[in-house]
């Protein structure tokens, strides 16, 4: 085996054959970090002209003389033994780049878990590609629960639609997603894409959220970022409440309502006594004085918002068999109108509609008991069936051992 480097063309069309493929390792994000600082190289392990395994390979300055290097998300490889000598290779071509260590995490699950975050009995395992990586040499970092924001994570929530219709989908979803999604269409929800220039909306809903939630949000420039290097890749949509369609709704609701309780009135001439008619006449009017009040605050939002108040955004990634629900923000002051449910539904039936087999809802703490840390974030995304995905996590493995040791030290790296 040689170790060649190839350009971006080729490295996508090789890794399309593996399923597993994360827009991590795609050549779209090994420009964006170029943009960020990194030297990203594209390195294939070639036997007689053939790529056998393939990785995208960053490397950045480490300690002012020295470098280190990434692979995000791990290489794609044909078989274990490709793997090893590519390693091998990849070993000697960083030493001799000044590359101090090798750090990398492979895209590949752990366990298999349900909806609940517990570990399925008899299910799949993957400790073999753990004890792979430790043959090769890599030191395992110790797999930890919570939020790292150091790192990419490693618990996911995904929800799987291969073989599955929207019909089928929503049917399996719990009554109380079911409900909250049909109080969002019933509010006049709507959902649109937002264009480059619209990237502020989805901003400053984060930007909204990470205030009340305690976390820092990313820049403006950050989206627009993904939008330049992902193309149409990367796609934010936007949840608002179409206030003049929700108006003409409650006044809708509101004739409907003045005509049961004419009709009811009309019977009870007739028929004083009757317990049907007085039934109806009682719920239409308590449904008449909630329309009355609906109609005030829908006059309010009127005032003060125009024809659409913004509810929630989000940035997805449509890469590989998966799209990626990267990141979002609402607007808390208004979550009656179940916005959030209306977007994901909204993404959930577009992702079927383009044949993509995984919805990932993407990261979550990995603790799930009520009090624990992401706890509500892990409860949203399990509302829509989705099972925990823990991924194996890190290895770092060490190219110059006393300069590594020097850095761990500095750094305080428990491994």
């Amino acid at each position: 085996m040689k170790l060649k480097q190839i350009n971006t063309d080729i490295y996508e069309a090789w890794i399309e054959q593996f399923e597993n493929r994360n827009f991590l390792q795609s050549s779209y994000e090994g420009e964006k970090m170029k943009k960020d600082g990194w030297d990203v190289r594209y390195l294939a392990g070639m036997e007689e002209n053939t790529i056998q395994v393939c990785a995208m390979v960053a490397i950045k300055p480490l300690m002012k003389l020295f470098h280190y290097a990434y692979i995000p998300r791990g290489p794609f490889y044909t078989n274990k033994e490709n793997l090893k000598e590519y390693y091998g290779l990849l070993q000697s071509y960083l030493k001799k780049e000044k590359c101090v260590y090798l750090e990398t995490d492979p895209y590949v699950p752990l366990r298999q878990r349900d909806e609940n975050g517990q570990i399925v009995e008899g299910g799949w395992n993957h400790q073999d590609v753990v004890d792979l990586y430790q043959e090769m040499g890599f030191t395992h970092f110790p797999l930890t629960q919570g939020y790292d924001m150091t790192r990419q994570c490693r618990w996911m929530s995904v929800l799987h639609l291969e073989g599955q219709t929207k019909e089928q989908v929503f049917k399996a979803f719990p009554s109380k997603t079911r409900q909250n999604i049909k109080n969002a269409l019933k509010y006049n929800i709507k959902v649109r894409k937002l264009e480059k220039d619209e990237l502020s909306i989805l901003h400053d809903l984060v930007s909204m959220t990470g205030e009340r939630r305690h976390f820092s949000s990313l820049s403006l420039e950050y989206y627009q970022e993904q939008y330049e290097y992902f193309k149409d890749k990367a796609q934010a949509y936007y949840a608002y409440l179409d206030i003049d369609a929700y108006v003409e709704n409650i006044q809708q609701s509101m004739d409907k309502e003045k005509q049961v309780i004419e009709q009811a009135q009309q019977r009870l001439q007739e028929n004083p006594h009757s317990k049907n008619s007085q039934n109806r006449l009682h719920t239409a009017t308590l449904h008449l004085e909630s329309l009355y009040k609906r109609q005030e605050e829908a006059a309010l939002l009127q005032k003060e918002h125009g024809h659409e108040l913004g509810l929630a955004a989000a940035m997805y990634i449509f890469y590989g068999k998966e799209v990626v629900y990267l990141m979002s923000g609402s607007n808390d002051a208004y979550k009656k109108f179940k916005a959030p449910y209306a977007l994901q539904w909204t993404m959930i039936q577009k992702a079927i509609e383009q044949g993509y087999t995984d919805y990932n809802f993407y990261g979550i703490s990995g603790l799930f008991e009520p009090d624990q840390e992401g706890y509500g974030v892990f409860d949203f995304k399990r509302g829509f069936n989705a099972v925990v995905v823990e991924l194996i996590g890190n290895f770092i493995l060490p190219l110059h051992t006393m300069l590594f040791n020097v850095y761990k030290k500095k750094n305080h790296l428990d491994i």
